[in-house]
């Protein structure tokens, strides 16, 4: 009986909650709105939302999620937060997944504001309701920023000195888009639909975690420093060698607890290694080859990071076809419809003239193009050789013009004063006539950009043997100009007899392409092959450290909101 009453009584409030419940959650909800919208008026300090500071991005993004939706909250009731804001600080927690920071997301005022809403008081006050208002903000900012970086990067290109020249529109409306999941009940779509889609990112990205689990485990050992490890050697440091080598994947770890010398097996692996690090594949333990062994996974991990940071300003788009140029990986890949058709190396710019990122579209090709030698290279490169030796410009097929303009008329280079000219001092323009020998060989692929780059062939053959090919002026040279030639003009009326005649005569000519084809520079030391392993290349011109210095400073900056409520939104950069 007494148990019967307790059920009864228990019916009973639970009955009277429901119909006290159904007739404040109207009144609830509408106080909650006019709240939210009140809060959302232009900041009461700092800039105002048209002002430079790029933090009112997320203000702007917070504002338009909530008019979408009439200004109702989204992620709390009267009772509390409701399942999709557990869900969406959930999917925030996961960050570090994606190479980014859950700290750079987490409001400092959260715990607070949910240990406020969950522990209900007896008598409903504006305390307790401004915590709701202010909870549903939080997470509503938190989840609109992590979207935002998962999209579009944490930093923005344009901040850091990294010769980027790519510009990135998102592809929807992040705050819409948002609001239309939680209409929708599809939450967890939107958040598997952020980032970039490309299949190379989500390999890399994969390969995060298994990085973090062997960092977890205590990352892996370091070889003592020697003379070159090679077949036949045996010792300590062929056991650490081994050892090294297993945890990583490279041999499997039963062999790696075995063999005492350095075998075939070993061997091989040590090959395979030195592939996947863009070394010469010749098995031998070297100099280079300890030095990259030796890098610790902490590095890797944040040379992933950096990368997958990368792909997110890239276009949503490539292109069904497209060239890609990895500018430290030194290879060109031909894609067509997600697979690559034709591989072929590059040699890229030196340090100090570096190959730029950027994105466009290649328009035209040359045959047997001219040279205009840009000034840069005229004063700093030629003119030391021609001052030695004015008959260089002749052995070399070169025409000097008075100007840059286009009616520039044509010098006797003998009867110049080369000696009185200096970097500082040098009017004149240079052509390379085609031929042979011409510095960009048989072809060049044209696209437009700012920084005058393109790709072209070579006659220094010599230089694709070398592993490290940075040695260009900015522009990239390829392996098989000619292949991608063939490529490009295959649908046009080019077959191989006529791309020949063409060649061989010697004379320039145009050839404008029907259907340009988007060509994507890009700066990649981390990447996942077909074959699922992941590749690490060297930092060429340093462009790793100056991202990572970037994405270590918080992005998240507070900002008051007076002193209605006690806790600020934390408006960062979306």
């Amino acid at each position: 009986m007494v148990a019967r009453g307790i059920g009864i009584l228990v019916f009973g409030a639970a009955l009277l909650a429901c119909l006290f419940t159904g007739a404040s959650a109207g009144d609830w909800q509408h106080e909650t709105a006019r709240q939210l919208e009140q809060q959302l008026q232009p900041p009461l300090v700092g800039d105002t939302p048209n002002g430079p500071d790029r933090h009112f991005d997320c203000y702007r993004a917070v504002v338009r999620f909530y008019a979408y939706r009439d200004y109702k909250p989204a992620w709390v009731d009267q009772f509390g937060l409701l399942p999709e804001g557990a869900m969406a600080l959930a999917a925030v927690k996961q960050a570090g997944n994606q190479g980014l920071r859950y700290a750079d997301y987490r409001n400092p005022w959260l715990d607070d504001l949910l240990d406020g809403v969950t522990t209900r008081p007896v008598i409903i006050g504006p305390a307790f309701k401004g915590k709701q208002v202010q909870l549903d903000l939080v997470v509503t900012e938190m989840v609109l920023r992590y979207a935002r970086h998962r999209t579009m990067g944490r930093i923005d290109p344009a901040m850091i000195t990294q010769g980027v020249a790519t510009e990135k529109a998102p592809a929807r409306d992040l705050a819409v888009a948002l609001a239309e999941s939680l209409e929708n009940g599809r939450l967890d779509d939107f958040f598997a639909q952020l980032g970039p889609q490309h299949a190379a990112y989500r390999a890399l990205q994969k390969s995060l975690p298994r990085h973090q689990r062997i960092k977890a485990a205590g990352g892996w050992s370091v070889i003592d420093d020697g003379p070159p490890l090679e077949h036949g050697d045996c010792g300590v440091r062929v056991a650490q060698l081994r050892s090294r080598l297993g945890v990583s994947g490279n041999v499997q770890r039963a062999a790696a607890l075995k063999a005492a010398c350095f075998d075939d097996r070993l061997a091989t692996a040590v090959a395979g290694f030195q592939r996947r690090h863009g070394l010469t594949a010749d098995g031998v333990v070297g100099e280079r080859t300890l030095a990259a062994l030796n890098v610790p996974v902490e590095q890797r991990i944040r040379q992933i990071q950096v990368n997958l940071e990368r792909w997110r300003w890239m276009p949503e788009d490539l292109g069904s076809r497209y060239v890609l140029v990895n500018i430290p990986g030194f290879q060109m890949q031909v894609v067509e419809a997600g697979q690559v058709v034709k591989t072929m190396r590059t040699i890229v710019g030196q340090k100090r003239r570096p190959t730029p990122v950027l994105s466009s579209k290649i328009t035209y090709l040359e045959i047997n193009p001219y040279w205009y030698v840009p000034s840069k290279i005229a004063r700093e490169d030629l003119l030391p050789k021609i001052q030695e030796n004015p008959s260089y410009l002749v052995r070399q097929n070169f025409r000097v013009f008075d100007s840059w303009d286009k009616d520039a008329r044509e010098l006797n280079p003998f009867t110049i004063n080369w000696a009185s000219l200096s970097q500082d001092h040098f009017p004149f323009r240079l052509r390379q006539e085609p031929a042979a020998h011409n510095a960009l060989g048989r072809v060049k692929f044209m696209f437009p950009n700012e920084m005058s780059v393109y790709i072209h062939d070579t006659p220094s053959k010599s230089l694709f043997k070398r592993s490290s090919r940075p040695f260009s002026s900015g522009c990239v040279r390829v392996e098989a100009p000619l292949e991608l030639v063939a490529l490009l003009l295959r649908h046009q009326d080019w077959d191989q007899a006529r791309l020949s005649e063409a060649v061989d005569s010697n004379q320039r000519q145009v050839v404008i392409l029907d259907d340009p084809m988007p060509v994507h520079l890009v700066y990649l030391t981390a990447w996942v092959a077909a074959g699922g392993e992941t590749h690490f290349r060297e930092d060429i011109y340093g462009h790793d450290q100056t991202l990572l210095s970037a994405l270590n400073e918080s992005t998240a900056t507070p900002l008051a909101r007076g002193n209605v409520i006690p806790y600020p939104v934390y408006w960062g950069r979306l």
